[in-house]
C-alpha cells in the first residue's frame, strides 16, 4: 500500500474520475454513430439509383441528358460520401480508443492503490493524456467530415441547375 491514507470515498472518486471522459466521449459517439449510419445508407441509396441506371444504359444503348447528368452527378457523389464515411469511421475509431484509454487509466488508478512505483504512478496521467490526445484526434475528422459534407449539397445543387 502507499504511503499515503486514502480512504474507499476517495479512492473509488480517484478511479472513476475518467468516467466524465467517457461520458463525454460517449455523447460525441452518439452523434458520429447516427452520422455514420445515413452516409453509409445515403452510398446504398445511390448506389441502387447507378445500378438502375447501369441497367437502363444497357438496355437503351444511351441516357436522356437528364439521365447523364444524373448518373455523372451520383458517381462523383459516391466519391465524396466514401471519403466522408472514411472521416467518420476513423473519428469513431479514435473516441473509441479514447474510452479504452479512459478505462485503462482507471484501472491502473485502482492498481496504483496497492502497488507503487515511481513509474506506476505517473502512467495514470501519460495514459489519459493520450486518451484525450485520441478524443482530439477523432474531433479533427469529425470536423473534416462537416466540411465535406457542404461540397457534396454542392454537387447536387449543381447537377440540378
Amino acid at each position: 500500500m502507499p504511503d499515503t491514507h486514502l480512504t474507499a470515498i476517495q479512492a473509488i472518486q480517484a478511479i472513476l474520475a475518467p468516467a466524465i471522459g467517457i461520458s463525454a466521449v460517449g455523447l460525441l459517439l452518439l452523434s458520429l454513430g447516427s452520422r455514420y449510419s445515413t452516409i453509409i445508407n445515403r452510398i446504398r441509396l445511390l448506389n441502387d439509383e447507378r445500378r438502375k441506371l447501369s441497367r437502363l444504359l444497357s438496355e437503351k444503348g444511351e441516357l436522356s441528358y437528364l439521365d447523364n447528368v444524373r448518373f455523372m452527378s451520383i458517381t462523383k457523389q459516391r466519391e465524396e460520401l466514401l471519403i466522408r464515411s472514411r472521416y467518420i469511421r476513423n473519428a469513431i475509431l479514435s473516441m473509441q480508443s479514447a474510452v479504452g484509454l479512459f478505462v485503462l487509466s482507471s484501472v491502473i488508478i485502482a492498481v496504483n492503490l496497492f502497488i507503487t512505483t515511481d513509474f506506476l504512478q505517473a502512467l495514470p496521467l501519460l495514459v489519459f493524456i493520450i486518451g484525450m490526445c485520441s478524443v482530439f484526434a477523432g474531433v479533427v475528422f469529425y470536423a473534416m467530415e462537416v466540411y465535406r459534407s457542404f461540397k457534396i449539397i454542392l454537387l447536387e445543387v449543381k447537377a440540378e441547375e
